[in-house]
C-alpha cells in the first residue's frame, strides 16, 4: 500500500488489487486507498486436499437448497491438473460457484467481502494439447459460476478481472467459433464475466521496447479485428506485466539479463508508452509482488509505470 501511495498514481485511477484467497485485513488495506478496489484472486489449479476443489463449505441450510449431484470433491482426471473426468461445463460452474461461496459472508459482520474478483486463468490447454474442447468448456463453466454466483443463496451477478495465459493470446482469437461451439461458449463466458481481460504478455526486458510492444500486442489486435464478442473483449484488454525480478525459469519474463533496477525501470517505462500508443488498452497490470519483486522500490516503480502510460 505504501508503494501505491508513493507511485504518483494519477487521481481517479481505479486500482484493483488482491492476493490469492480472501481476507479482511487485505480487503481493508486496499479499499482504504484512493480509488482502491479489493479483488481477491482465484486459481484454477487444485491446491492440496482442502479448498473449493475438495467440496462445498456451506452451512446445512444452504446445502439443502443446492443440487446434490455437484456436492463433494470435483472428480478430476488427475489430482494435480484442473479438469474433471466428464460434465466439464457443469463442474466448472460448480467450481465458480464455490469461489463465490468464499466471498458471500467473509466481510465484516458477515457481509460480502468484495464486489469483484480476479480469475487465474484462461489456461494454455484451451489451445494446446488433445483436450482443448474439455478445457474450453471447463473454463467457460468456471467463469459462468463466478459471474452469476448461486442465485438460490442470494448472489447477484458480478464481473471481474479474467487473466489469460500468454500462450492463448495470439492463438485463441483465431480459433473457429461456430455458433454454439465450445469456443463460442468460452468467448461468451469471458465477455459476460470480464470487467477487464488481462493478457499475460510478460515480455522479456531486452532489445527495443517498441518492437517488444509490437509483438506483445498481436493477440489484442487479432481480437479487435474479429467478430463482435471478441472485439468487445479486446476493448476491455489490460496488458499483464511483471515487475521483472523473479528468478529465471519463472515463465514470467522480465529482467532476463540481470540489469540494475534503474535500467529495468527505464526499459519498462518505454515499453508501456509504446504499448499504449500502438493499441488502445483498458489499463496495465502487475503480477507477482513476491520474492525479489517484493522490494518497496521495485514495487513502486512497477506500479508507477503501469499507472502512467502517457506521462506529462
Amino acid at each position: 500500500m505504501r508503494a501505491v501511495e508513493h507511485a504518483s498514481v494519477p487521481g481517479g485511477t481505479v486500482i484493483y488489487a488482491g492476493s490469492y484467497g480472501s481476507n479482511q485485513v487485505t480487503a481493508d488495506a486496499i479499499n482504504g486507498l484512493p480509488s482502491g478496489v479489493y479483488a481477491p484472486m482465484f486459481s484454477i489449479t487444485p491446491k492440496g486436499s482442502r479448498g473449493p476443489y475438495a467440496g462445498r463449505n456451506l452451512p446445512p441450510e444452504d446445502l439443502a437448497k443446492l443440487d446434490p449431484r455437484y456436492d463433494g470433491p470435483i472428480p478430476l482426471r488427475t489430482p494435480d491438473k484442473p479438469l474433471p473426468r466428464n460434465d466439464y461445463l457443469n463442474w466448472g460452474r460448480e467450481l465458480g460457484f464455490r469461489f463465490r461461496d468464499t466471498l458471500r459472508h467473509r466481510g465484516a459482520g458477515g457481509a460480502q467481502i468484495s464486489t469483484t474478483w480476479q480469475f487465474d486463468e484462461v489456461v494454455s490447454e484451451t489451445v494446446l494439447g488433445g483436450l482443448t474442447v474439455p478445457y474450453r468448456l471447463y473454463v467457460a463453466g468456471i467463469l459462468q459460476g463466478l459471474h452469476l454466483g448461486r442465485s438460490r443463496l442470494g448472489d447477484k451477478p458480478q464481473t471481474g478481472m479474467v487473466w489469460a495465459a500468454e500462450k492463448t493470446l495470439a492463438t485463441l482469437p483465431q480459433q473457429p467459433t461456430p455458433t454454439g461451439s465450445p469456443m463460442a461458449v468460452l468467448w461468451t463466458a469471458i465477455d459476460q464475466a470480464a470487467r477487464l481481460y488481462v493478457g499475460e504478455e510478460y515480455v522479456e526486458f531486452e532489445g527495443d521496447p517498441r518492437a517488444a510492444a509490437e509483438r506483445a500486442s498481436l493477440g489484442q489486435r487479432r481480437m479487435l479485428s474479429t467478430g463482435p464478442t471478441r472485439k468487445r473483449i479486446g476493448h476491455k484488454y489490460v496488458v499483464g506485466m511483471t515487475p521483472g525480478f523473479l528468478l529465471p525459469g519463472s515463465a514470467l519474463g522480465g529482467n532476463v539479463h540481470g540489469w540494475p533496477v534503474s535500467r529495468v525501470n527505464d526499459w519498462r517505462e518505454r515499453f508501456v508508452r509504446a504499448r499504449a500508443s500502438l493499441v488502445a488498452v483498458a489499463g496495465f497490470g502487475q503480477f507477482n509482488f513476491t520474492g525479489p519483486n517484493a522490494g518497496y522500490e521495485i514495487m513502486r516503480a512497477a506500479i508507477e509505470a503501469a499507472a502512467n502510460p502517457f506521462p506529462t
